[in-house]
């Protein structure tokens, strides 16, 4: 699966300073290589530079420390995550037809295998360093990246009854992580189309037969 990325057009950061993106796409790429490989603390700014074909001085001419380049790609994680897990309520589509389509999505992101090497990096030095982690994702999670306002949208339809949206919303991640996302992050193996597809069906079950009206 390809991951949707810039125009490879020059940008400028700064005054005068060209940004070639491609380049820097080749800095972003080298360093979820070397954070997943050594960890935050172990990574080195030299390996990345070498790694990515570009001097040390143009790694921190885009990234002036290892926290900002780490930063960047949590929060690199976060778009991907918005982007491919975005779901708008539509008041004449079934829930479960709905929900199925946003949590397949959701299964779909984790077997890319670049997302899933980010994914494991940072969830790895989140365990070390949850600060470093949630200050740049609080905004992603605080509302389970939309989720909590197609809940709103669907409680004010009359289609669900959840007193707290934001913990419904987070329930339904919580059975959907559980049944596709943890597996291929930890145990390392990919479910099949059946298994996958299993285990949505169940996770959206429970959900509705919690709040659907």
């Amino acid at each position: 699966m390809s991951i949707a990325q810039p125009s490879e057009t020059p940008a400028r950061r700064g005054p005068g300073r060209p940004v070639s993106l491609t380049k820097r796409r080749a800095m972003l790429d080298a360093a979820i290589r070397e954070f997943q490989a050594h960890g935050y603390d172990g990574a080195s700014m030299d390996a990345i530079a070498a790694s990515s074909d570009v001097s040390k001085r143009t790694l921190y001419n885009h990234f002036a420390s290892k926290e900002v380049l780490f930063r960047s790609l949590v929060e690199e994680m976060g778009q991907r995550v918005s982007v491919f897990s975005k779901i708008e309520y539509s008041p004449d589509v079934p829930l479960r037809e709905q929900l199925t389509r946003y949590a397949q999505d959701s299964a779909r992101l984790i077997q890319d295998g670049e997302t899933l090497a980010l994914f494991r990096a940072i969830l790895a030095e989140h365990v070390r360093n949850p600060k470093l982690v949630a200050s740049a994702m609080e905004h992603y999670w605080r509302d389970e990246y939309g989720f909590a306002g197609w809940v709103s949208a669907a409680c004010r339809d009359g289609k669900l009854r959840a007193p707290s949206p934001k913990r419904a919303s987070r329930h339904f991640s919580s059975l959907i992580k559980g049944a596709v996302v943890w597996p291929v992050v930890f145990e390392q193996r990919v479910l099949t189309p059946r298994e996958a597809r299993a285990a949505i069906e169940e996770a959206v079950e429970m959900f509705l037969g919690y709040y659907a009206t």
